[in-house]
């Protein structure tokens, strides 16, 4: 590694940001100390999600879904069912995604179940105020 550069963390951090919407904490912390590293890491999570276009976006982010409650990651559950649901995806669609994972991993489907839920109702919320 080498000595902290504020002026890459910044550019590094701005592109993230700007590219992905968000900057997180365990990202901000590894821009500080190898923003090179972290750029490699956005760059291989861009390419699949954006640069590729053989898959809707929808079904990108319900697969992404899919990964983070077989994982139990909730945040990570919630920001991509933002982001289906922004995309186009449906309630329905998500759920019966989640009921696959429900197939290996019942506890990851159970668990993410009620984040989705709440998104789901956030974003109806936030229609209807528009």
């Amino acid at each position: 590694m080498t000595s902290p550069n504020p002026e890459r963390t910044k550019e590094v951090l701005e592109r993230v940001e700007r590219e992905r919407g968000m900057a997180r904490g365990w990202t901000r912390m590894l821009a500080e100390r190898d923003p090179d590293m972290l750029e490699r890491l956005h760059d291989t999570v861009m390419h699949p999600l954006f640069k590729r276009d053989s898959l809707p976006l929808k079904f990108k982010f319900t697969l992404m879904i899919c990964l983070n409650a077989y994982q139990f990651h909730e945040f990570g559950v919630r920001a991509q069912t933002r982001a289906a649901l922004k995309h186009g995806a449906t309630e329905e669609e998500i759920l019966e995604a989640l009921e696959i994972v429900a197939l290996s991993n019942l506890h990851g489907m159970s668990t993410a179940l009620p984040a989705v839920i709440e998104e789901f109702e956030a974003f109806k919320a936030a229609q209807a105020e528009s």
